[in-house]
């Protein structure tokens, strides 16, 4: 008998050399990450390689349009220039503080509202449900048609809201008019849009809140604020973090409400970031790359925010 026969007489049946079982280990521990790729793939084709792609153009003075063959659209590099200019644009200056008001009061409310709502439709009943149907229901339509529905609905001579008023012999108010009832229409709108969403994801945090801790409190005669504020918001803090980021981001993000329910008006009193940055791009020449730029701040800020918050929310819990 040769050496090579002794040898794979010597291995037991059915053993895996050593080299075939780290491969099997190998294949076992990829196989997670190829279930990702396809992931990963469209998380790099729609969100990584577009933001790479603004950041780039960012640096750039050029418009829309780049054809080769005319030399007057090609991008000029200008560095961070576009940046400083952000610094002396009054425009750009006086939309970012308009939009940062908005969420500091528009974001408070949704997460109040939401949360109130929450609470008061958490019992699992049909009738419950039914309701919670109902409130939710507006998430599912465009911000886009919500703001043609409200637009109608604020009208002066014939909207809904001023005819309830006259009910109350409240004389017509002039919602989409003035520039401050503007504003409180539009954030009025808009937590009125978001709120069943949010609401649902609440829900699911109590719900997982064990009952047996209201038991106990009862017990102890715990006043229901002492319950709420002892254990419901401690307890719901990680589903009021989500509440929050989502809040701030869509809230930045508000675009196709204030189109179609004041198209930035009166004026250019509702007039958003992202407005102002569409504006920017598509209706002044050569200022794709200034819009790319307030894109990026734009970014920034929401990263900023969205990591603050969770470090906050990691220290509390």
């Amino acid at each position: 008998m040769s050496t090579g026969d002794r040898t794979i007489a010597a291995r037991p049946p059915g053993e895996t050399p050593a080299a075939g079982r780290w491969l099997n280990r190998l294949g076992y521990a990829a196989w997670p990450y190829l279930l990702l790729l396809p992931t990963i793939a469209l998380l790099f084709a729609f969100t990584l390689y577009p933001l790479g792609q603004g950041l780039w153009m960012s640096l750039f003075k050029r418009g829309i349009v780049v054809v080769p063959q005319v030399e007057s659209t090609h991008p000029v590099f200008v560095g961070l220039s576009n940046f400083v200019h952000l610094l002396d644009d009054i425009n750009f200056r006086t939309t970012l503080i308009k939009t940062l008001v908005f969420v500091v009061v528009a974001v408070p409310l949704l997460v109040v509202v939401s949360l109130g709502l929450a609470v008061l439709l958490s019992p699992q009943t049909k009738f419950y449900a039914f309701v919670r149907t109902i409130i939710f229901f507006p998430s599912m339509i465009s911000m886009l048609i919500i703001g043609v529905i409200w637009a109608w609905m604020f009208g002066r001579n014939s909207g809904l809201v001023n005819y309830g008023l006259s009910l109350l012999g409240i004389d017509a108010v002039p919602w989409l008019e003035d520039e401050l009832l503007a504003q409180i229409a539009v954030i009025i709108v808009w937590v009125w849009g978001g709120a069943g969403f949010n609401m649902m994801v609440l829900i699911a945090g109590l719900t997982a809140i064990p009952k047996d801790l209201y038991e106990a409190a009862a017990i102890d005669n715990t006043s229901k604020w002492r319950q709420f504020t002892h254990i419901t918001l401690p307890l719901l803090q990680p589903s009021l973090v989500v509440v929050f980021v989502l809040g701030i981001i869509s809230a930045f993000q508000v675009y196709e409400l204030v189109v179609s329910l004041t198209t930035g008006g009166p004026g250019r009193a509702t007039v958003y970031l992202i407005q102002n940055i569409y504006e920017t791009a598509f209706r002044k020449p050569d200022q794709a790359g200034m819009a790319a730029a307030q894109s990026a701040v734009l970014f920034v800020i929401l990263m900023v925010l969205t990591i603050l918050q969770l470090r906050f929310a990691r220290k509390r819990s």
